[in-house]
């Protein structure tokens, strides 16, 4: 998968550089786009479940209402041609990732509040690959309005779990183990963007990500299920971008 991921973006610029050769009249209405974008993005807090660690034994884990601020940050290579006189249009591959969403709670055990005796914490962080799509408004405006969307595939790593007794003498029990899941994911944003000189322009805006499902797999004193799963992540980023025309 890594070098997959890091090689991925050679071939794209080679492939398109070849088609677009080819193409006539191609270099008056292709061109290549490259864009990088990343920006701080935040959370939306993980969601409580019951467990069934055994077939007569189950915790409920109760989580925090609290967001997560982390980094996120993409590699867009694409190509760009006029939509009609008055838009531009970018279709492209979107290579992003992003640092550690922070999830957190409390755990009672026999799903009892009565026995909360444990805290919670552990992390996920993600990348994907998808195809993405940008409409912008034409040239002729002093900044580009544009909005954007991707679908792709995504691989989310839960990982780090941990319990905090808090009763000092409370004994602690295995940890649920890292897991990498495969999920579904999208995105849609939406922005300005200003051109400062004949190739490069810069842009800040918005973008929603639903980083899809995610899981730690059951721990080994654990028969059955799996641990705390979740079945959408969702992330508000304030996106800053830097494009490069070729």
């Amino acid at each position: 998968m890594n070098k997959t991921f890091f090689l991925a973006p050679l071939v794209y610029l080679v492939s398109t550089n070849g088609f677009a050769g080819t193409m006539g009249e191609a270099p008056e209405i292709y061109k290549n786009i490259i864009t990088l974008s990343g920006g701080p993005a935040w959370t939306s807090s993980g969601k409580s479940q019951v467990l069934y660690l055994e077939p007569d034994v189950f915790n409920a884990y109760k989580a925090k209402k609290n967001d997560s601020t982390l980094g996120s940050a993409e590699l867009f290579l694409g190509m760009q041609r006029l939509l009609g006189q008055s838009f531009i249009g970018q279709l492209g591959i979107a290579f992003a990732g992003s640092s550690n969403a922070k999830l957190s709670g409390n755990v009672w055990l026999d799903a009892d509040p009565s026995f909360d005796d444990f805290f919670y914490n552990y992390k996920i962080n993600h990348t994907h690959v998808a195809v993405k799509a940008k409409v912008l408004a034409g040239t002729q405006y002093w900044a580009q309005p544009y909005i954007s969307g991707s679908l792709g595939v995504g691989f989310n790593r839960a990982h780090d779990f941990r319990l905090t007794p808090k009763i000092f003498e409370q004994l602690t029990p295995p940890s649920f183990v890292d897991h990498t899941q495969t999920s579904f994911t999208y995105t849609a944003g939406v922005g300005l963007q200003k051109s400062f000189c004949q190739h490069w322009s810069f842009g800040v805006g918005y973008e929603f990500a639903d980083w899809g499902q995610s899981k730690l797999s059951r721990s080994i004193a654990q028969s059955m299920g799996s641990g705390p799963k979740l079945s959408h992540l969702y992330t508000h980023q304030l996106q800053f971008s830097l494009s490069y025309q070729i």
